[in-house]
């Protein structure tokens, strides 16, 4: 198959008895990553305090890297090291276009790098950036609808859900209704199309109900701006919980 890529459209794809790659999907990944901007947000929205003479990967390679690992089902930041070298994840992860990722300094980031890129997206100013980039996902599904098949409601689902833990991390607490330990946090979806609008963490014990009209007011006041960008969605009165 001839240039399927815009990304990079010096990427061929065939068949062979040598398999080269075990995770191709990173391509098509990449493509989704360019058309939806995610990585040009995320690493947009944060400032870059890194020392400069020391940079070797840029924010947005970071937040490829990232995203693709754990598309591929690679949540381990270690797994990074063992695929340092393999030449899909190599191409979609970099910032040149044709064969360049895959010579000297195209290697794939540290598991140190990728964890310190985590954890700056955990601080608060990070975490703010991951809440309006939800709310941007969502506005840009309910855009790329258009014309009839655009709800002209948007029915926001509120509803909480249990985070097993296997260890005493901080927060998180035995919980009788789920009889495991858990962290307990509380999600707003989008009821039309799935999206996840906002959600917040909180510690395993609490009820199902715990804070959630302040976090209901907040999904609201998002959810407004989402409808303004995206008319015409018009509403977000119906707010059904589960429990």
């Amino acid at each position: 198959m001839d240039a399927p890529f815009s990304f990079n459209r010096s990427i061929r794809i065939g068949s062979g008895r040598d398999r080269i790659t075990g995770d191709s999907g990173a391509l098509t990944g990449r493509e989704l990553l360019r058309r939806s901007r995610v990585a040009r947000f995320l690493a947009e929205g944060l400032p870059d305090k890194r020392d400069g003479r020391r940079i070797r990967h840029s924010q947005r390679r970071l937040a490829r890297t990232l995203l693709l690992l754990a598309g591929q089902g690679r949540r381990d930041h270690g797994d990074a090291t063992e695929l340092r070298d393999d030449p899909a994840l190599r191409l979609a992860t970099g910032d040149r276009a044709g064969t360049a990722p895959l010579g000297e300094g195209g290697c794939l980031p540290s598991q140190p790098t990728l964890s310190r890129r985590v954890a700056a997206w955990s601080a608060k100013e990070g975490v703010e950036v991951l809440r309006e980039g939800l709310q941007r996902l969502a506005g840009w599904r309910l855009k790329a609808m258009g014309g009839r098949r655009r709800p002209k409601t948007l029915v926001i689902d509120i509803d909480s859900l249990p985070v097993e833990v296997h260890g005493e991390q901080p927060g998180s607490a035995w919980n009788g209704y789920y009889r495991r330990r858990v962290y307990h946090p509380i999600v707003a979806s989008a009821g039309e199309t799935g999206d996840i609008l906002d959600l917040r963490l909180r510690e395993g014990q609490v009820h199902t109900a715990d804070g959630g009209l302040e976090f209901v007011l907040e999904v609201l006041e998002r959810a407004s701006g989402i409808c303004a960008a995206t008319p015409p969605c018009a509403s977000t009165r119906d707010i059904p919980a589960s429990r």
